[in-house]
């Protein structure tokens, strides 16, 4: 880890992924007072819309309109080499115990979810499967289920940057473009609101329905180009107040639930 790494590093971060991932953990594993743990997924996906902002707009504001391509695909590039090779040994793994081990059925069914995990579409998939959501009993048959958070953020990671790239170039001033995405925030919390009833699976799996957890920090990556606005001076006064805090609220929900 390079000075500027180092120096750049978030202690606080770095506890929220843990607690996010050991909660999910306990979850899984039917510990008493973790049965609101899968919150986790939730909390991932809140970090990763936190960092993708603040390494995106950080460097758009740095470099100038044809710079900007380089840095998207600097992105997709730093992106891919972290998560592809950890992906790619668990499906070789799995189709490999799945050969000697599983029925012809079951093998070409981990077979298409191999295929849907490596592209990135396993969301897609499992929605579209439509044979039980992420909760329902003989989801233990689907090692590959998991995928399907990962492909939500994986879509997220190539749209995302697309999607500031427009803002940044037909929208002048941190208050515009500001809006524009909060906006766009509100959007999707609505639709994932509306349908939840009526098209679970839908807006458990797919990506519009989790956009606004995604975007959610885009409230704190970016409030330091606000002009030291009074929610901005707020924060920063009482950072370490809502740190603590932090770890509170989230082991509400996955305790009482």
């Amino acid at each position: 880890m390079t000075d500027k790494e180092k120096n750049s590093f978030r202690k606080d971060i770095n506890g929220l992924r843990a607690y996010a991932v050991l909660s999910v953990i306990l979850f899984h594993f039917g510990i008493p007072g973790f049965s609101g743990g899968f919150i986790g997924v939730d909390v991932f996906f809140v970090i990763s819309g936190f960092l993708m902002t603040q390494i995106l707009v950080n460097g758009m504001d740095k470099i100038g309109m044809g710079s900007k391509f380089s840095l998207l695909f600097d992105f997709y590039l730093s992106r891919a080499k972290r998560i592809s090779p950890a992906l790619i040994a668990l499906c070789g793994v799995l189709l490999t115990i799945g050969w000697f081990f599983l029925l012809s059925y079951d093998l070409r069914k981990l077979a298409a979810q191999t295929v849907a995990a490596l592209t990135f579409l396993s969301n897609v998939k499992f929605w579209g499967d439509g044979d039980g959501g992420y909760f329902d009993a003989g989801v233990q048959y689907k090692p590959l289920l998991h995928t399907w958070s990962l492909s939500v953020e994986w879509q997220f990671y190539l749209l995302y940057p697309l999607l500031l790239l427009f803002v940044w170039r037909f929208f002048q001033g941190a208050r515009s473009r500001f809006i524009f995405i909060a906006g766009l925030l509100i959007v999707s919390l609505i639709f994932s609101a509306s349908i939840s009833l009526s098209k679970p699976a839908f807006a458990f799996y797919l990506l519009p329905t989790r956009a606004w957890e995604l975007l959610d920090l885009l409230f704190t990556s970016y409030q330091q180009e606000l002009g030291n606005c009074l929610l901005a001076h707020w924060y920063f006064s009482c950072q370490p107040f809502i740190s603590n805090q932090t770890y509170c609220a989230l082991s509400k929900p996955q305790v009482l639930h």
